[in-house]
């Protein structure tokens, strides 16, 4: 089959790979979209030369069940929890795979991923598409809506709160679009004006570009409430770019007692205060993807909310053509960029 390995500093490419086997409780998947992640570009920007198939943000078809598989059969759409674990570890147990010590397989990190024409995967981490759902957005419940999913889960953030999202790309992009659906208000911030304008496309109540604008005057502004309220400053903040300058206006953006989520990977540098966190009685968070159960949770939130992912990818590629997806969600500062390995199988 055709996989997509990279070979240095910004450099892939389509070749034969092994064709993966289904073991105990597990089944092959026919890769049918794989979203390009942003750790998936890290690596891609390093010099790392391998012959593993990348990629993690998986949906398909189930093609064929190995022994001891019992939920799934041929036919079943799935998206693929990329954070396989032991199984039986205490961490794994509480559905953590992602801080599982003792056997922490990632899917395109030590197993093969997602950029190829066909995957395994254990059966537990693979979770049903909701009814109207597509291929694009399992992708997404894969990894970045998921994370999205369990960010906004973990700040308790409910209808008609008010929310800023920092950073509009992928990431940002599925908190929205989360959180619409949830019921919030939301306002989002980016430097890129394709970003901003495609926050409004996928339905922000306000979505500003910080170059033309004070972001924290501007998220002051939208979270008055007329009447309702004389508070300013958002109820929640999330933080997905990972930038310095984004971080160093999550407190100045909350109001008394508000709560934040950091999930944006970058910067070390050090930008927040303590003391503002005291000062402020604010909760701060890191967000790191969402436990395999959450998954099922999202799925069906997915189903009776109407909830879709698909607004966000601005960028399709068939398997032929990963170097120029890769290249697309390096360079560009658009939604999300989405490979798609095969077609429907008949």
């Amino acid at each position: 089959m055709k996989g997509v390995v990279y070979t240095g500093a910004r450099q892939c490419e389509v070749r034969e790979v092994p064709a993966p086997r289904p073991g105990y409780d597990e089944v092959l998947i026919r890769v049918m979209a794989a979203g390009i992640c942003g750790s998936d570009l890290h690596v891609y920007r390093s010099a790392d030369r391998s012959d593993q198939v990348r990629g993690h943000e998986a949906c398909g078809v189930v093609e064929k069940s190995g022994p001891g598989v019992i939920r799934l059969k041929a036919g079943d759409r799935v998206a693929v929890h990329h954070h396989f674990g032991c199984g039986v570890c205490a961490e794994c147990a509480r559905g953590e795979t992602v801080a599982c010590s003792v056997r922490h397989y990632v899917v395109g990190g030590n197993v093969p991923g997602a950029f190829a024409e066909y995957l395994t995967a254990p059966e537990r981490n693979c979770i049903l598409l909701p009814s109207g759902a597509g291929y694009e957005d399992g992708a997404f419940m894969a990894c970045v809506g998921g994370t999205a999913f369990g960010a906004l889960r973990r700040l308790g953030a409910k209808a008609h709160d008010c929310l800023a999202v920092l950073g509009l790309g992928p990431v940002g992009l599925s908190c929205l679009l989360v959180a619409k659906a949830l019921g919030l208000r939301v306002i989002g911030i980016d430097l890129a004006p394709v970003r901003v304008e495609l926050a409004r496309q996928c339905g922000a109540d306000a979505a500003v570009l910080s170059s033309d604008n004070d972001p924290v005057e501007a998220i002051h502004a939208f979270s008055r409430t007329g009447d309702l309220s004389e508070r300013t400053g958002a109820d929640f903040v999330i933080e997905a770019s990972g930038s310095a300058a984004a971080r160093s206006i999550i407190l100045p953006s909350l109001r008394r007692e508000g709560k934040a989520a950091i999930l944006g990977v970058g910067s070390d540098e050090k930008v927040i205060n303590p003391s503002d966190i005291h000062g402020k009685a604010a909760t701060l968070i890191g967000s790191v993807v969402f436990p395999l159960g959450w998954m099922w949770d999202l799925a069906r939130f997915m189903e009776t909310s109407g909830l879709k992912f698909e607004p966000a990818v601005t960028h399709r590629f068939p398997l032929e053509n990963a170097a120029d997806a890769l290249q697309a969600a390096d360079e560009t500062k658009g939604g999300k960029v989405i490979i798609e390995p095969q077609e429907e199988p008949s």
